[in-house]
């Protein structure tokens, strides 16, 4: 407690002592004067009151002296508030003008309630200019690795380093340029620029500027006093005069590339003259190796990245070709995980064509409207890029821009995608055996990486093993009489029968008459239903042939959706007839499969024979008149 409040509070103390003693007195008297009074109410009342102001004097005696005591033990323990109670009769006005008096000698302090206890700062505050914590961090933070691709990542810290770089050197402009050493230029990656005049070209050529020079020699360069009239020598990336006095460059390597060329150059530039020094130097060799060592990071990640990505289209592509579909399937397949792994203009797959004897284009991907090579025409095998990588079994890179032979065929001559870019043609082998080839172009010179290259080969293989199987199946299909979905026979045997059924009627002078049945929009069903349902209506099919032919009659597989019926002793017109009772059943009858069910069509294509006519003829004309039934719509019978 201070000693002007103690001294105030012991002569607060001494006036109500002194009041005590006087009413003690008074009592006293009164008391006296009672018990020598002659008159008996006089006496009373002297003994009654003087005993109640000597009671009264009493208690506040005790009151006064025990809150004392209350109030010395509390003065140990340095309660502010319990020195309020013990303050009771002390005048509020004065022990509040005290107080402050008092939180003033000590310092600032924070204003509370009166309710509240006055809660009081050891050390006094220092006043200090305060930055938010939300200057040490973005409103937005750059996405992950998990949300965005490497490339993004690099190229986010890269600008935040050149700022950095910006505002540690004083700059006007600090640029990041890779170094393309194969194509002689200059290619702008990063820049943070106060100027209006930085050119809006991505690539620049290699020349006699200071920049070219620190890309070829890798050695570092400062200029502390550029000349107006050689500024624009000396500078390549401005449009116009800048009034530039300093400029300092330095080469960026890769870590562990032996050949020690640069893979990028760092340029900073001033407005004003001696700006830079070795201390700046020193400052950018530090940011040169940062920006190596974030280099070694994105490449790991990038490989990363395109690894997982490759995996996951290998699994896709995978997973369509595991119900063996059918090889237009497969190529689809192929050409839409490539556009999901690979930079591409056009995507185009080459395969053998049974039905024209010869190597063709099987599907063509192409963006925009360029002209390009069209689907099913030939390739020239002998005298093309395509051709000569099918026949070697080897991948092939070309420089489109300087390529002066052949890539498909003569029709190419007109498409600009083969103009200029770059190509790579990827065998589709499988144990040493090549079953065609996959063509991938880009309109941008050395697009492709070696990386990439392997992918592109990679995924070519992995539908490789496709073709091999269904050779294998053609193979064993040669020895087998029946096919193993449907029942009937395999055309190997169908070809077999129909040359002895040709030459017994011609020895017995007997008509014979061959019908050709396919099942209308096989391949609609196929998308819809997948296989299951193309090989359920196939086999609904052959059930309906079976049960409407005479036990000497044939009924083959002819192809992946037709059947051929050989009726022994029957005319056309009478074939034509059951043909027409055929399709009318099959229309109305349903397919199952599962919980599904749906209906079918059947499009019939008959032809007579005639008096020594072969087994090839035959299923020509067959053949024939079944294509212009499917060009009038189908589910109909035409007779040739």
């Amino acid at each position: 407690m201070p000693d002007n409040q103690r001294e105030l509070v012991q002569s607060n103390t001494s006036h109500s002592l002194l009041d005590e003693m006087v009413l003690v007195g008074v009592g006293v008297l009164l008391v006296f004067l009672g018990v020598f009074s002659s008159v008996p109410f006089t006496s009373i009342a002297s003994v009654g009151i003087g005993a109640f102001l000597f009671y009264t004097a009493y208690e506040s005696y005790r009151l006064k002296f025990g809150t004392e005591t209350t109030k010395n033990d509390n003065e140990n323990i340095g309660s502010e508030e319990e020195l309020k109670e013990e303050s009771f009769f002390v005048d509020r006005e004065v022990e509040q003008r005290e107080e402050e008096e008092e939180l003033e000698d000590r310092g600032p302090f924070i204003p509370v309630k009166k309710s509240e206890p006055v809660q009081r700062q050891c050390e006094p505050e220092r006043t200090t200019n305060r930055i938010s914590a939300t200057e040490y961090f973005e409103e937005q933070q750059p996405p992950s690795m998990s949300q965005a691709e490497p490339q993004s990542e690099f190229n986010n810290l890269l600008l935040k380093t050149l700022q950095i770089v910006k505002e540690v050197c004083f700059a006007h402009t600090v640029t990041f340029f890779w170094v393309k050493a194969e194509t002689r230029q200059l290619v702008v990656e990063g820049k943070i620029t106060d100027s209006t005049a930085f050119t809006q070209e991505r690539k620049l050529p290699l020349g006699v500027d200071i920049i070219s020079r620190i890309g070829s020699n890798g050695q570092q360069q400062v200029v502390n006093n550029i000349l107006p009239e050689t500024e624009r020598d000396i500078l390549c990336y401005y449009k116009n005069l800048q009034d530039i006095r300093s400029f300092i460059g330095v080469p960026v390597f890769y870590v562990g590339d032996t050949s020690h060329q640069p893979i990028g150059v760092l340029a900073v530039d001033s407005k004003a003259p001696d700006a830079y020094g070795e201390e700046t130097f020193a400052v950018l060799s530090h940011v040169s190796k940062l920006i190596s060592s974030m280099l070694i990071s994105y490449t790991e990640k990038y490989d990363l990245f395109a690894d997982v990505k490759l995996i996951e289209a290998d699994t896709k592509l995978k997973k369509k070709i595991s119900a063996h579909p059918a090889i237009s399937s497969v190529v689809n397949a192929l050409s839409s995980e490539l556009e999901n792994i690979v930079s591409w203009e056009s995507i185009t797959i080459i395969l053998y064509d049974e039905g024209q004897g010869a190597w063709g284009i099987a599907s063509v991907r192409v963006r925009g409207n360029d002209r390009f090579v069209s689907p099913k025409q030939l390739i020239d095998f002998d005298n093309s890029i395509v051709g000569h990588s099918i026949r070697s079994n080897s991948l092939q890179s070309v420089d489109l821009a300087r390529n002066t032979t052949m890539i498909f065929n003569n029709h190419e001559q007109a498409s600009d995608v083969l103009k200029q870019g770059m190509m790579v043609v990827a065998p589709v082998s499988s144990g040493g055996k090549c079953y065609g080839a996959v063509v991938v172009t880009e309109r941008r010179v050395n697009a492709y990486t070696k990386k990439d290259l392997a992918a592109i080969q990679f995924l070519a293989a992995t539908i490789a093993p496709e073709f091999e199987i269904t050779e294998l199946n053609t193979i064993v299909n040669e020895h087998i009489a029946v096919d193993e979905l449907t029942g009937t026979l395999t055309k190997k045997f169908f070809t077999t029968r129909i040359s002895e059924e040709l030459y017994r009627a011609t020895e017995r002078e007997e008509d014979l008459s061959l019908v050709f049945v396919t099942v209308y929009n096989i391949s609609d069903i196929e998308q819809r239903y997948d296989r299951d349902g193309k090989d359920a209506a196939l086999v609904h099919v052959a059930r309906h042939l079976r049960a409407s032919v005479r036990p000497y009659d044939i009924v083959a597989r002819f192809d992946a959706s037709t059947f051929a019926v050989v009726l022994a002793d029957t005319i056309a017109n009478d074939a034509f007839l059951w043909a027409e009772k055929l399709r009318t059943a099959i229309a109305g009858s349903i397919v199952s499969v599962g919980r599904k069910s749906f209906s079918i069509s059947v499009t019939i294509g008959v032809s007579g024979a005639s008096a020594k006519m072969s087994g090839d003829e035959l299923v020509k004309n067959a053949s024939h008149v079944l294509d212009l039934a499917k060009k009038a719509g189908g589910n109909i019978v035409r007779v040739f």
